[in-house]
């Protein structure tokens, strides 16, 4: 008897039209609910509207607003337990050294994500911290052993 769970939802914030289909594609045939949004202000609106279980953040684009959006993701009360995977092309070291003299005024460095990966990512790394950050990892091996 096979009880029907229901999918993660993870919204993924890209611009790149070739990254949205990568993870859209490699999140959804991993039994997962990929959820895409492009503009910086229409982001927040969503997560609060609709609380994913997961965020995948490119911090790369949108002129810096990422920042900004993680920032208030993490202060904000309701949202800073969702996880977040930052992407970047910078190493992790590079990206929070120019995080942190970019814009000094509005509020120093970033607070540590909770996975940060390299683009572009690798399908079966990004997979597994998803896997880990959702909780899907341990469901899976338990119905496996069934």
């Amino acid at each position: 008897m096979s009880l029907e769970t229901e999918k993660k939802k993870i919204l993924v914030v890209d611009d790149e039209p070739e990254m949205q289909i990568f993870l859209s594609n490699l999140l959804n045939t991993s039994g997962f609910d990929p959820v895409i949004a492009e503009s910086g202000t229409a982001q927040l609106d969503e997560i609060i509207a609709d609380v994913p279980d997961l965020i995948i953040l490119n911090m790369m684009r949108f002129r810096g607003r990422q920042s900004v959006l993680y920032r208030t993701l993490k202060m904000d009360e309701k949202l800073r337990a969702i996880p977040v995977i930052m992407l970047s092309s910078l190493d992790r070291k590079t990206f929070f050294y120019y995080q942190r003299f970019k814009n000094p005024a509005v509020g120093g460095a970033l607070p540590e994500p909770e996975a940060f990966i390299l683009k572009p990512p690798e399908a079966e790394e990004l997979l597994q911290v998803v896997q880990m950050l959702t909780g899907s990892l341990k469901s899976q091996t338990v119905e496996e052993e069934v």
